[in-house]
C-alpha cells in the first residue's frame, strides 16, 4: 500500500513542479497519514486488548492571526528607511475536521483545516522609487501531524488536556490587489511547512454522547512572500499563525 501511495504522491508532486526537497516532506507526510489512519487502530489494540482507546472524530472552528510573516528589520537594505516598508494583519478565521488515533499511551492527530486571513502591505520608499499598497488575501489549506501528550486522564482515557507538538504542511493560495504607483515585483511560494505546538481539550461531555472543547494552536515555518524587502537569505519572512477556537468531538460507538 505504502509504494501505491509513494507513486501517485510522486505523480501529484511533479505535476505541480514542487522541488525536490519540499516534494519529500510532502511525500513524508502524505505516507505517514495514510499509514497512521490505517494502522494506528490494529496497533494499539493488541496491546491493550481488554479495553482498546477508540480513535476520536472531532470538527473544529474559531479565529486566527497570522498568515505571512513579513521582514520588519529593514536595517538589511542600505539606505532604507524604517517605515520603507510595512504590513498589517487582520484577524481571520479557520475550520477544520481532525482524527485523534491512539497510539501507545498518548496520540497522534492529523487531519486538514482551513485557515482565511487579510493582510496589507505598505510601500513609501522614495530612496528605491517604491510606492503603494499591495493588500493580500491569504486562503491556506493545512494538514498537520503532531503527537499529542495526554495529562488529567482520571475520567478520559486520552487525556482531559492534550499537548500537541509536531508539523504543519501548508497549501497557499494567495490573491493580491495591487494599487499606487510603483511596486516591487513579488514571489508567491505554493508550500509552507513549519513546526506547531498547542493544546486541545474536551472537558465538556453532552447528552448525545458528544464532546465539546477548546483548542489553541502556534505555528512557525518557512517563507510565502518573497519582494525586494523580503529576500530568502533574511532571517525574518517567513509564515506563522495563531489559532484558537471550540471543537465538536464525535460520540465514540
Amino acid at each position: 500500500m505504502f509504494f501505491i501511495e509513494k507513486r501517485a504522491c510522486n505523480t501529484f508532486a511533479g505535476k505541480l513542479k514542487i522541488k525536490k526537497p519540499m516534494r519529500t516532506k510532502i511525500l513524508v507526510l502524505i505516507s505517514l497519514t495514510f499509514t497512521l489512519f490505517y494502522g494506528c487502530k490494529t496497533s494499539h489494540q493488541s496491546i491493550n486488548t481488554e479495553n482498546p482507546r477508540k480513535p476520536d472524530y472531532r470538527f473544529q472552528a474559531g479565529i486566527n492571526k497570522g498568515g505571512i510573516v513579513e521582514n520588519t528589520d529593514l536595517e538589511q537594505i542600505p539606505n532604507t528607511g524604517v517605515d520603507a516598508f510595512t504590513g498589517a494583519t487582520r484577524a481571520g478565521f479557520n475550520a477544520g475536521a481532525h482524527v485523534v488515533l491512539p497510539l501507545w499511551i498518548n496520540s497522534l492527530e492529523t487531519g486538514i483545516d482551513y485557515m482565511r486571513n487579510n493582510q496589507t502591505f505598505t510601500y513609501n520608499d522614495d530612496f528605491n522609487s517604491y510606492s503603494g499598497t499591495l493588500k493580500a488575501g491569504v486562503s491556506q489549506l493545512m494538514w498537520p501531524l503532531t503527537y499529542n501528550f495526554g495529562v488529567f486522564r482520571k475520567n478520559n482515557a486520552n487525556g482531559l488536556l492534550q499537548i500537541k507538538v509536531g508539523h504543519v504542511l501548508q497549501y497557499n493560495l494567495v490573491s493580491m490587489n495591487e494599487s499606487g504607483q510603483n511596486l516591487p515585483d513579488y514571489n508567491i511560494s505554493k508550500f509552507s511547512n513549519g513546526f506547531t505546538l498547542g493544546f486541545s481539550a474536551v472537558p465538556f461531555r453532552l447528552k448525545n454522547g458528544a464532546g465539546a472543547g477548546f483548542y489553541l494552536d502556534l505555528y512557525r515555518g518557512s517563507q510565502i512572500f518573497e519582494d525586494f524587502y523580503n529576500r530568502k537569505d533574511f532571517d525574518i519572512p517567513g509564515s506563522s499563525y495563531l489559532k484558537a477556537g471550540i471543537l465538536y468531538q464525535l460520540p465514540t460507538k
